[in-house]
């Protein structure tokens, strides 16, 4: 079946109408084949809130907004929701900001309520700050503790200005001065150091040396600890208390012998203190020293051996 020209304008323009008029009834949020629920909510400002705004559950889209209206001091926003999603008792609705530029939509917070919601039944409408809004509720309270750092820096600056007479600040000049010095010192040091780098470096060998030797031997010196060890535990387990005891008793007569000879008790200390007894012992000894000596010399004086009967004499 064929269509005249007219025929087939004529349906071209009626579908071109069809479309604008859905298109139309689109952005009011109206659809001509929409098999969507209505809901009401109440708000006291939708802050721009505009129609066909997205009304969203967890950030997913489910409807729009199709009407916005004043009523009774009011604003009367109509939202029209998929069918597909069941609003149950409690469920609320909130005018939210989606990004930076303040752009507004409607959020659904599902209730938990065991009936579903009726067709065109009211919604329970709030507000929840923007972005911006939020943002400046955190800064503001920073901007106050700016201002009282600035003004406690300010402050201070003062008494750092009041502090910095030309005396303070002839101390600080010399202050400086003399930590120039002590850098140059430590440079100067520095360069000591770096010169006897070899001299350190022999030092750390040696070292090194020492604390392998001693690894070495660790066993001889565990040995020789166990002996120190040994030698103590003797020590501390003899009767040292009793062997002072002794000593003191022994040093105690001794000094008794001692005082009883100073004031010429007994044989001991008469003999160390009479001087005639010494002088006599001194005769006698040389006496049997010159008896000894003759003896010696002429023994037939003294002693007499006969042989045969005969006694022989002595001529001198």
């Amino acid at each position: 079946m064929k269509f005249s020209k007219e025929a087939r304008i004529g349906l071209l323009v009626a579908l071109a109408l069809l479309i604008f008029f859905a298109g139309f009834y689109f952005l009011k949020g109206s659809s001509l084949l929409s098999r969507e629920n209505t809901y009401y909510a109440y708000f006291d400002d939708v802050q721009g809130l505009q129609s066909s705004s997205p009304v969203q559950i967890k950030g997913l889209g489910i409807g729009r907004v199709a009407k916005i209206e004043f009523s009774k001091e009011k604003v009367k926003v109509t939202l029209s929701i998929s069918k597909k999603v069941k609003l149950m008792e409690g469920t609320t609705v909130k005018l939210i900001a989606t990004d930076l530029l303040n752009t507004k939509a409607l959020r659904l917070d599902l209730g938990s309520g065991s009936n579903e919601l009726p067709n065109k039944a009211e919604l329970q409408g709030s507000q929840e700050g923007g972005l911006l809004d939020n943002l400046s509720g955190e800064i503001s309270p920073l901007i106050t503790d700016i201002r009282k750092v600035v003004a406690t820096l300010d402050t201070v600056m003062l008494g750092v200005n009041n502090m910095l007479n030309t005396e303070t600040r002839e101390h600080l000049k010399n202050s400086v001065a003399a930590l120039e010095v002590t850098m140059k010192n430590f440079s100067n040091l520095s360069a000591k150091l770096n010169n006897e780098s070899n001299q350190l470096a022999s030092v750390i060998r040696n070292a090194n040396s020492i604390t392998s030797n001693l690894a070495a031997n660790n066993q001889q010196i565990t040995n020789i600890m166990h002996n120190a060890e040994g030698i103590s535990n003797q020590l501390a387990n003899a009767p040292l208390e009793q062997t002072i005891k002794d000593l003191q008793a022994t040093v105690s007569q001794l000094q008794g012998v001692i005082s009883k000879v100073n004031n010429n008790e007994g044989s001991l200390g008469m003999m160390v203190n009479d001087k005639q007894l010494y002088n006599n012992l001194s005769e006698t000894l040389k006496t049997l020293n010159l008896l000894i000596a003759d003896l010696n010399a002429h023994p037939s004086r003294y002693i007499n051996v006969t042989i045969f009967g005969k006694k022989n004499k002595d001529t001198h």
